[in-house]
Parts: C-alpha cells; sequence; structure tokens
C-alpha cells in the first residue's frame, strides 16, 4: 500500500496554505526591496538597530525554507499523483486481468458443463439405448418363448388328433372286421339257410314230380336229367330233358307241367338258386 502523505500534502488544504505562502512571501519581497532602496539612496548608512538584522535575516531564511517547502511538496505531492496514477494503473490491469481470468474461468467452466451436460446426455443414451435394446431382447425373448409354447401346443394337440385319429381308424377297423364278420358270418347263415331251403325245395320239387309219374314198372332203374325253370311263383316257365332214359324223360316232363304250378320259397335268395334248376328224375 502507498505510504499515507502528511496532511501538509493533503489536496484539501492546499489553496489555503498557498494563499497564506503567497501573501507572506509578498510581504517579505516588499519588506527586501525597501530596504535595498533605503541602503542604496541613503548618503550615510543608517545604523541599524541590533535586533533589526536578525529579523530580516530570519525573513530571507523563511522565504528560502518556504519555497523548497513548497517544491518539495509539488514533488510529492508529483510523486504521489504519480504514484497514485501507477495505482490506479496497475488496479486497473489487475481488475481487467481478473476481469479476464475471470471471464476464461467462467469460459472453462461453461465448457466443463457443456462437457459434461454432453456426456451425462450420452450416458443417458446409452442408457436408453441399453433399456431398449434390453427391453427388444425381453420381447424378442418372450416371443419365442410363446412362439414355442404354441409350437409345442400345436405340436401335442397335433400329435393328440393322430392318436385320436389312429385309435378312431384301429376303433373303426375293428368294428368293420367285426361288421364284416358278422355279416360275413350271417351271410354263411343265409347262406346255409338258403342252401338248406334249397335243398329242401329242390326235394319237395322232386317229390312233386315223382307224385305225378304214371306208376309203370319200366321206369325201375332208369334215370332223367331235366332242366327247369320256375318263376317267382312256382309256375314252370319250360322244362327240358338234358339227358336220360327217353319214356321215363316223357313222363317226368308231363309230371313238371302236370300242377299249376311247382313249390317255390318266398326268399328272393333261394328263388334265385331255384328259378333255373337241373333235377334228376329216377324211381
Amino acid at each position: 500500500m502507498p505510504k499515507k502523505r502528511p496532511s501538509f500534502f493533503r489536496k484539501a488544504h492546499w489553496p489555503d496554505d498557498k494563499s497564506a505562502l503567497l501573501k507572506s512571501v509578498g510581504v517579505h519581497v516588499a519588506i527586501a526591496a525597501v530596504l535595498l532602496i533605503s541602503v542604496s539612496f541613503s548618503p550615510d548608512p543608517m545604523p541599524s538597530p541590533a535586533p533589526s538584522k536578525p529579523v530580516i535575516q530570519a525573513t530571507f531564511i523563511d522565504a528560502q525554507a518556504i519555497a523548497d517547502k513548497q517544491k518539495a511538496q509539488a514533488e510529492a505531492q508529483a510523486k504521489a499523483e504519480a504514484e497514485a496514477r501507477r495505482q490506479r494503473e496497475a488496479a486497473e490491469a489487475a481488475r481487467q486481468a481478473e476481469a479476464e481470468r475471470q471471464r476464461k474461468a467462467n469460459a472453462q467452466r461453461a465448457a466443463q458443463a457443456a462437457k459434461q451436460r454432453k456426456a451425462e446426455e450420452a450416458r443417458k443414451a446409452r442408457e436408453a439405448e441399453a433399456r431398449r435394446q434390453k427391453e427388444l431382447k425381453r420381447l424378442a425373448a418372450q416371443k419365442a418363448k410363446e412362439r414355442k409354447e404354441r409350437e409345442a401346443q400345436q405340436k401335442a394337440e397335433a400329435e393328440r388328433k393322430r392318436k385320436e385319429a389312429e385309435q378312431r381308424a384301429e376303433q373303426e377297423r375293428i368294428e368293420r372286421e367285426q361288421r364284416e364278420a358278422e355279416e360275413a358270418a350271417q351271410r354263411q347263415r343265409h347262406r346255409q339257410q338258403v342252401l338248406s331251403e334249397k335243398d329242401r325245395y329242390r326235394a319237395l320239387i322232386q317229390q312233386k314230380i315223382i307224385q305225378g309219374l304214371y306208376k309203370d314198372s319200366s321206369y325201375e332203374g332208369k334215370r332223367c336229367r331235366l332242366n327247369i325253370r320256375l318263376a317267382t311263383t312256382g309256375f314252370v316257365t319250360r322244362v327240358q330233358t338234358l339227358s336220360g332214359d327217353p319214356a321215363l324223360c316223357r313222363a317226368a316232363e308231363a309230371a313238371v307241367r302236370r300242377p299249376d304250378k311247382l313249390p317255390m320259397s318266398d326268399d328272393p335268395d333261394v328263388y334265385q338258386e331255384l328259378k333255373d334248376i337241373n333235377l334228376t328224375v329216377e324211381l
């Protein structure tokens, strides 16, 4: 810090001191001029009182001291003003330097804050992207799981349907075989019945023919084979000799035609077996 100036260097008191000093200098100069004129133009030098010399000498000493003091004060004031100006300039330079430092610090802090903000935004963006990717993976895994479960269910359903179809087909096959076996057995039974009925009606027809023959001992030991065609009512539509004794065959044909009709079953299957039959007539 600059050294505090004495009170007599303060600017506030300078006008009063200067005015008083000028007045004092003027008084002393006037006194000195009067004395010089008195000395120069006086014919006889007047003896000066002893006390006067010290007073005049003191007056010149005071004027020189005042002049030196004024010069010193002026130099001190100039130096103080220069020092003050230097301090002001230094303070201004320091202020500008501080302002520049503050500006740079603010700019650096702003850049750092922007960098941190950018880094934070980038971090948040990475985290958001990571969360999005994680969610996408979770959804993909869930969809894959659901697809596998759906495929497994579809496969299980298809397998169940396949087994049901196989079981149904097997059951149908068994039922069909059973039905076919029953039908075959029924047909066989019916066939046996038809054949039995055929044989029975053949025997009845043969018996009817033999009953219609005239008894003749000449027919004994002889045979005649006939073909007879019948209607559903038992009516004879045709009779034809195939082989055998001619006399027996003529008698047999007459015996076939003699009744209105021959014995005939109402069963169509039996009729199919009897509508065109070959019979052997023998006694």
